[in-house]
C-alpha cells in the first residue's frame, strides 16, 4: 500500500445550535453550524478546549488510518458531528464516505469530547489530502507529518526527517506546540530536540514588520537569560510554500530543559500575516550538530501554511 503522507489542509469550524431536535441531513447540520458560529462563548471553547483535544487525538488516528487501510482513499470529505451536553457524539453526518472516513469513524462515533457550552453542538470538519505533490526534502516513511490547527482558522505542517519522531503531548507539557526528537528518545531526555512555538501579536510602534519584531524580541529575551550567548545568522531556508525562513544560530544558550546546561541552538523564524512560527533546534552534543542541523533544515523545508484563502478547501471558511 502506498502511504499518502501529506494532508494538505484540515479546517475545524465549530458552532452550537439551540434546536431541540438534531439535524436530519448533512446539509442541515452544516447550515446549523454555519448559522450559529458567532454565539457568545463558542470561540473560547473552540480555541482553548476543542481544538487542542481534536489536534492531539485525531491527528495520530488519521495517520494510522493511512497506514492500516488497504488501498486508502485520499479523496476530500467533510463531516459534521453533533455533540450532546456531555460532549458525547450523538450523530455524525458526512457529505460522502471514503475509506479514511470509515476508519476514523470507528473512533469518532464513540467519542466523548470536552463538554460544550451549549447542546446540541455541531462540529464541522473538512479534510483534504494532497496525494500528488512530493516534499522538497526526504521524509520519514512511518506516517503522515504533523498538522497544527491554529486558533484563527489557519493550519500548518512540517516535514519529518527519517529517523525522527514527533509528539504533541510532550511539547504541550513544556509550553510548546510540537516537538521532534530522534526515534527511541523523548523531549526531556534526548540530546537533541526540535520544538515549535507560535509568536503572535500586532506590530508594535516603529517596527519594520511582525517578523522583524518577533526576531528582535526573541533575541532580546535570549540575551537577558544568557548574556554571554553568541548570535549569528545563517542563509535562509526555503519552505515548501516558497517562503524563506530567517535563521539565527546561538552558541552558549541555556538548555530550556535544564538551565544548568549550555546548548547550541538554531532558530528558524517563519513569517505569516496571521502569526510568526518559531522552530528551535537545541543540541547538547556538538559532535552531532551537522546531523541535527540537517534534520532541522528538513523540518523547516517541509513547512506549509494554510488559511481560509488557500485554494480548493473541502469546506470553506465562514465569514
Amino acid at each position: 500500500m502506498k502511504l499518502f503522507r501529506f494532508p494538505v489542509f484540515i479546517l475545524l469550524c465549530v458552532a452550537s445550535s439551540s434546536a431541540s431536535d438534531l439535524a436530519t441531513t448533512f446539509q442541515q447540520a452544516y447550515d446549523l453550524a454555519e448559522a450559529q458560529d458567532k454565539i457568545s462563548g463558542m470561540k473560547e471553547y473552540q480555541n482553548q478546549t476543542l481544538l487542542p483535544y481534536w489536534q492531539q487525538k485525531y491527528g495520530p488516528i488519521f495517520q494510522a488510518c493511512f497506514k492500516s487501510v488497504k488501498q486508502a482513499d485520499g479523496q476530500s470529505f467533510a463531516f459534521v458531528a453533533a455533540l450532546g451536553t456531555d460532549g458525547k457524539v450523538l450523530h455524525v453526518y458526512v457529505d460522502h464516505e471514503t475509506s479514511i472516513y470509515q476508519c476514523a469513524l470507528a473512533t469518532l462515533k464513540d467519542e466523548q469530547f470536552p463538554a460544550p457550552p451549549q447542546a446540541p453542538y455541531y462540529m464541522s470538519i473538512g479534510m483534504r489530502f494532497d496525494m500528488d505533490t512530493p516534499p522538497p526534502a526526504k521524509e520519514s516513511n512511518d506516517g503522515a507529518p504533523p498538522l497544527v490547527v491554529g486558533p484563527d482558522k489557519y493550519s500548518y505542517t512540517f516535514g519529518v526527517p527519517a529517523g525522527w519522531d514527533f509528539n504533541f503531548d510532550q511539547a504541550h507539557q513544556r509550553g510548546a506546540t510540537l516537538a521532534f526528537f530522534p526515534k527511541g528518545g523523548n523531549f526531556n531526555e534526548s540530546s537533541s530536540v526540535i520544538y515549535v512555538s507560535t509568536i503572535s501579536g500586532p506590530c508594535e510602534e516603529n517596527c519594520m514588520s511582525p517578523l522583524s519584531q518577533s526576531i528582535a524580541k526573541t533575541l532580546r529575551e535570549v540575551k537577558a537569560d544568557s548574556p554571554a550567548v553568541e548570535v549569528s545568522s545563517e542563509p535562509p531556508i526555503r519552505t515548501r510554500d516558497g517562503d524563506k525562513a530567517a535563521i539565527r544560530i546561538l552558541k552558549g544558550s541555556k538548555d530550556p530543559r535544564d538551565p544548568q546546561l549550555k546548548d547550541n541552538e538554531a532558530l528558524a523564524f517563519i513569517g505569516h500575516d496571521e502569526a510568526t512560527i518559531l522552530v528551535v533546534l537545541t543540541a547538547r552534543d556538538p559532535k552531532t550538530w551537522n546531523e541535527d542541523y540537517a534534520a532541522f533544515q528538513q523540518i523547516v523545508a517541509g513547512h506549509k501554511f494554510f488559511t481560509c484563502n488557500s485554494p480548493d478547501l473541502a469546506v470553506p471558511c465562514r465569514k
